[in-house]
């Protein structure tokens, strides 16, 4: 099975592509402002097959709730596909 495209980007960037402190990644999160949260990847703990775990070590939050990642020059390094409407 193929490793997730979105899984392979943040890989990179974890280990030394770029730095991962300029690095951002925005996810759904129910009640936040806009309903999203944005963290910096430097701050991911791990990375699972379809999931990435936050710094508390216990939450995690599966890829399906990415929106975009940002490098450091805030250009888009992935987005989550839209739905067509209609």
């Amino acid at each position: 099975m193929r490793e997730h495209p979105l899984r392979a980007i943040l890989s990179r960037i974890m280990r030394g592509g770029s730095d991962p402190s300029e690095c951002v990644l925005a996810y759904v999160h129910r009640g936040a402002v806009d309903d999203q949260v944005i963290i910096k990847v430097s701050e991911i703990a791990g990375l699972g097959k379809g999931s990435f775990l936050l710094p508390d070590g216990e939450t995690q939050i599966p890829f399906h709730r990415v929106l975009y990642v940002l490098d450091s020059k805030k250009m888009l390094l992935w987005r989550k596909r839209q739905r067509e409407t209609g």
